[in-house]
C-alpha cells in the first residue's frame, strides 16, 4: 500500500493492488456564514469545492473518496446553508465514487445531510489495507489501537501551514504537509499497552478549504497546534518535516522556527 500526496493539491492518494482511495480533509463547508457575521460577505464556496473534487476524481479515478473530518463548519448547530446545500453536494459525488467520512469535531448532525450510501465512521479512525497498513483519522481524539498498529497514520485537524515574511513586513501563509515521528512513551498507558512494535509515522494533511487559514508551524508553537497527540507531546514536532503542496521540502520545524 502506497500513500502519495497529489502534487499541487491538499489531497492524498492511497493505492493498493485492489483499490485507490482519495483522501481530503477539513473542507469546513458553510464557513461563509461565520465570515458573514464578521463582516466578510462571500458567495457559497460549495460549488467551487465540488468542482475541485470532481476534477481530482476525473484525473485520479479513485474507488473511494474519504473525508478526514470537518466536512461541515458550523457547530453545535448546522446553518441553513449546510442543510440546503450539503445533501446535493454528497449526492453528486456519490454517483461517481464510494464516499466515506471519518467524523471530525465539526461534524455533529451530519447524518441528516448525507445520502444513505455515504458511510460515516467514528472519530477514532479506520484502517486501510492488510500489509503496510494505513490509519486514517481526523485528529481531535486519541486514535484507536487498530489505527496505532499501522505503518502510517494520516490525520488532519490542525490545518498546518508555514508563515513567510519579506523585508518590508509582508506576510503570506502557505499550507504544508507535515511528516513526524511519534513518541510511544507519551501515549496514555492504556494505548501504550496496545502498541505492537513502533508506532506509525504521522502525516498531517493540510486543509482542503481555502478559507480556514492555517496554524503556522514556524510561529507560536506549540500553542496553536491542537488535538491530544500534539498537546501531550506524542508528536515529535521539532523534528517534523514540512513540505509545500508542490513538494518543496522546507526543512524540519526546529529549523523553520529560527
Amino acid at each position: 500500500m502506497v500513500a502519495t500526496p497529489i502534487r499541487g493539491t491538499p489531497a492524498l492518494l492511497i493505492k493498493s493492488a485492489r483499490e485507490r482511495s482519495l483522501i481530503v480533509a477539513d473542507l469546513h463547508l458553510g464557513i461563509e456564514g461565520e465570515l458573514a457575521s464578521k463582516g466578510v460577505s462571500l458567495p457559497s464556496q460549495i460549488p467551487k469545492v465540488k468542482e475541485r473534487l470532481l476534477e481530482l476524481i476525473k484525473r485520479r479515478r479513485p474507488d473511494r473518496l474519504i473525508f478526514l473530518g470537518d466536512v461541515k463548519h458550523n457547530v453545535p448547530i448546522a446553518s441553513w446553508q449546510e442543510w440546503r446545500e450539503l445533501p446535493g453536494f454528497f449526492e453528486e459525488l456519490a454517483k461517481l465514487v464510494r464516499v466515506e467520512i471519518i467524523r471530525g469535531n465539526h461534524d455533529g448532525g451530519l447524518e441528516g445531510m448525507v445520502p444513505r450510501e455515504v458511510k460515516i465512521h467514528g472519530a477514532r479512525g479506520i484502517v486501510l489495507g492488510k500489509r503496510k497498513r494505513v490509519g486514517l483519522m481526523h485528529g481531535h481524539t486519541w486514535p484507536s489501537p487498530e489505527v496505532l498498529n499501522t505503518k502510517l497514520l494520516a490525520a488532519a485537524h490542525n490545518h498546518p501551514a508555514v508563515e513567510f515574511r519579506d523585508e518590508l513586513g509582508g506576510r503570506t501563509i502557505e499550507p504544508v504537509w507535515l511528516r513526524a515521528k511519534l513518541d510511544a512513551s507519551k501515549f496514555p498507558k492504556r494505548l501504550q499497552e496496545q502498541i505492537e512494535g513502533e508506532p506509525p509515522e504521522l502525516l498531517v494533511i493540510p486543509a482542503f478549504s481555502e478559507l480556514v487559514g492555517g496554524a503556522a508551524v514556524n510561529r507560536g508553537i506549540p500553542k496553536k497546534l491542537i488535538g491530544p497527540m500534539f498537546k501531550s507531546g506524542v508528536v515529535k514536532l521539532d523534528e517534523a518535516e514540512a513540505y509545500l503542496l508542490d513538494g518543496t521540502f522546507l526543512g524540519k520545524v526546529c529549523v523553520l522556527r529560527k
